[in-house]
């Protein structure tokens, strides 16, 4: 038995922060004493059996451990079973996963891995809804209502399938499009949560989407637009991920008086933020607009209540906590699963020994992905600049046209659209001022390009696999020579990130699993701090720019993006020539 001794115990039921005792028998929590009646002598005679540590924990704050209510394991490049012990040591011990990535590359294989690749961390998953999330771009696999409905039923996912994942396509849903409404439907019958996704969506738009089972959104960009969602009962996920901040919503607090709905999430997180952080980051910037007890109900208690876990620090509930110095930096001192310290997992043994390891093998591989790692991911054939020319600028121009420009917003999934004339256009590309991006098919071997001009580089060419939402390749630089470099480099590895300059290829990184993830955590975070330390000074922003660049293809977050097919504008394909 483990007593936690002179405890504050963070109570996510009554918002209170009480000192008190914990018991800890096995994996379970025995009793919480508020009252100071512990008698330990008393104890060892219930429990003659029963080896006893006490530990004084000298008002240290206990808190259970935390619940990422929504985020893409994918965004990080790492398998779930990498994922986790980052995600451990920062105390979110579940997670709950819509595996759309990998699904558009592998279907059902893919979010079978997903969901049965950890071994610590408790891995949930809501089933993609929108695979493909559109037919404006060409993915790799489909998932369809009867797939969906063949999950649900599975009896080895009862208890891992919570729901249908973000329904994207708002739009099917208010026109009432047979094939998604036939997804809820299905979610409806086997009594499943259904998240959702409607950036902007207000009025009797948004009424309509709600009305058809809609529960929850996690792109809210203001206060008002959460306010607006809350008043209809939608739980509403804060989003503060490594792109989209949305932290600012939670401005939303002085307008409402009870907070039971504000979740706070990830949704995308590089292998940078993960390790450094994850939810404490997000944590720290809650309190801003809220309190330390609050921003921790926002990732324990308000996610259970939407998910139906049994969480929170009372008896006979697993005994999963966490041990903070603090509730301002909210840094850990333990971190306790199932009754056990993290360094008493084989899991963390491991890591510890390997941690400074730069190696990539099948020996970091579960074997469910092992039969995976050999496909070939990239199906395109190897590129010329050529092919890359643009209509308009580089052949066939036209003085007197104008073109359509992506202009990426900071801290955010939604673009402007701005319209240049051609003249400007090749002076602004001649001086480095405007970008050439450009999506090439990887799934189906068809050859597309989509074409687009955007301000994003300063300088070089970076390429990625890894593009929401189906992960076609995407490249963003102004020279043709480093852009085709760039792609069949990309071929080359089967998947992965490459940074050009100048005719070299300056650094790259494979990603083994669908092109989008990898094996070895440590190995990956490395590779990418190197890209990133040589990337650093191109972006127009700072921060993660392919995490950015991942974005750019993301056709169903407004106004203006790039698919394999060509420019998305609010959901319809239009022309680079204005």
């Amino acid at each position: 038995m483990i007593i936690l001794k002179n405890a504050n115990i963070v109570n996510v039921f009554t918002g209170e922060i009480l000192n008190g005792n914990i018991g800890i028998l096995d994996n379970k929590i025995l009793f919480v004493d508020y009252r100071d009646e512990l008698d330990i002598d008393k104890l060892k005679l219930e429990y003659p059996n029963k080896d006893f540590k006490v530990l004084d924990l000298k008002g240290k704050f206990i808190t259970p451990t935390f619940i990422d209510a929504h985020v893409h394991i994918e965004s990080s490049h790492i398998l779930p079973s990498e994922f986790e012990k980052y995600a451990l040591l920062n105390g979110v011990s579940k997670v709950v996963i819509d595996p759309h990535e990998i699904a558009n590359v592998l279907g059902i294989k893919g979010i079978e891995m997903m969901i049965n690749c950890s071994k610590v961390l408790e891995v949930y998953c809501m089933v993609p809804s929108s695979v493909p999330a559109t037919s404006l771009e060409t993915n790799g696999a489909k998932i369809t209502s009867d797939d969906i409905e063949e999950l649900f039923k599975n009896p080895n996912y009862k208890n891992k399938i919570l729901g249908l994942g973000e329904v994207m396509n708002y739009i099917g849903v208010i026109k009432e499009d047979k094939e998604i409404l036939k997804k809820i439907d299905i979610a409806k019958k086997y009594n499943k949560l259904i998240d959702g996704h409607a950036p902007q969506l207000s009025g009797m738009d948004l009424n309509k989407y709600i009305e058809k089972g809609i529960m929850s959104d996690h792109e809210c960009i203001t206060e008002l637009e959460a306010l607006e969602k809350l008043r209809l009962g939608i739980k509403v996920m804060v989003r503060e991920g490594t792109v989209s901040k949305n932290i600012d919503v939670l401005k939303v607090k002085d307008k409402i008086k009870d907070i039971r709905n504000l979740l706070l999430v990830s949704d995308d997180i590089s292998i940078k933020d993960l390790k450094n952080g994850y939810l404490l980051n997000i944590l720290k910037k809650a309190l801003k607009y809220v309190s330390p007890v609050e921003a921790i109900q926002m990732v324990t208690i308000n996610p259970a209540n939407y998910f139906n876990f049994n969480i929170g620090i009372k008896p006979s509930n697993n005994a999963d906590l966490i041990i903070f110095e603090d509730l301002e930096n909210f840094k850990i001192n333990n971190v306790m699963i199932n009754g056990k310290f993290l360094e008493e997992y084989d899991l963390f043994k491991d890591f510890n020994k390997n941690i400074n390891k730069s190696i990539n093998t099948d020996n970091n591989m579960p074997n469910m992905s092992k039969n995976i790692i050999n496909k070939n991911f990239i199906n395109y054939n190897y590129k010329s600049e050529e092919d890359f020319l643009i209509k308009g600028i580089d052949k066939d121009i036209n003085m007197e046209k104008s073109m359509r420009i992506i202009l990426p917003i900071k801290d955010s999934l939604i673009t402007n659209e701005r319209i240049i004339g051609v003249p400007k256009v090749m002076d602004k590309l001649n001086k480095n001022k405007l970008n050439r991006i450009y999506v090439v098919e990887r799934h189906k071997g068809t050859n597309n390009i989509g074409k687009g001009l955007i301000y994003l580089l300063k300088k070089g060419t970076i390429a990625s696999s890894y593009a929401h939402d189906s992960h076609n390749v995407v490249v963003v630089g102004n020279d043709l020579r480093d852009i085709t470099i760039a792609v069949n480099h990309i071929k080359d590895i089967g998947g992965g990130f490459v940074v050009v300059e100048d005719g070299e290829i300056l650094e790259s990184l494979k990603l083994e699993i669908a092109g989008i993830m990898g094996c070895n955590g440590e190995y990956i975070y490395k590779k990418m701090e190197t890209i990133q330390d040589i990337t650093k000074d191109y972006g127009v922003f700072k921060g993660d720019i392919f995490l950015t660049l991942s974005f750019l293809t993301l056709s169903v977050i407004p106004e203006l993006k790039i698919t394999d097919l060509g420019l998305v504008k609010n959901n319809t394909l239009v022309d680079l020539i204005v």
